[in-house]
């Protein structure tokens, strides 16, 4: 009976080290930080990750009142802070679309400077062409996209 009992604990125990070697192993592997560009829906203030970029808890959508002519716009502005999670120098460049019901209401291009590996900047997303989205049910968090239409 001790004997059928110590082989039953070295397997266990084998076991057991064969799991915490693969769980060791694939925690050591490239996928720590995700920086995948698949848009990602967020909640205005709260923190995301996104293409191994991390925004803290905090930022902000704020209305900046402009002149445009002789009437006054109110259009978006977002800032915050992000923090680079990758293992390479880098600078942030990204779109913010709020939607409404699944179409765009407001698009802003938001930027920090170039960052080391766990450095954080002051991102801005000014939305100068932009109206100020009065509702929207959605923020989603996606690569920069230059318009390439002619005018």
């Amino acid at each position: 009976m001790r004997r059928r009992t110590t082989r039953l604990t070295t397997r266990v125990a084998t076991g057991l080290v064969a799991v915490v070697c693969l769980g060791v192993l694939g925690a050591c592997g490239d996928d720590d930080v995700s920086t995948g560009t698949d848009p990602v829906e967020v909640e205005v203030g709260k923190a995301f990750t996104w293409n191994g970029f991390s925004v803290e808890d905090g930022w902000e959508l704020n209305g900046i009142k402009r002149s445009a002519g002789l009437e006054e716009v109110t259009t978006p502005e977002v800032k915050g802070t992000i923090k680079n999670t990758s293992d390479e120098e880098r600078a942030a460049l990204f779109e913010m679309v709020f939607s409404t019901d699944g179409s765009p209401v407001a698009t802003l291009s938001c930027s920090a400077p170039t960052m080391v590996t766990d450095q954080s900047q002051q991102f801005i997303c000014p939305g100068l062409s932009a109206t100020m989205p009065e509702d929207y049910d959605a923020v989603v968090v996606q690569e920069f996209r230059r318009d390439t239409s002619s005018s």
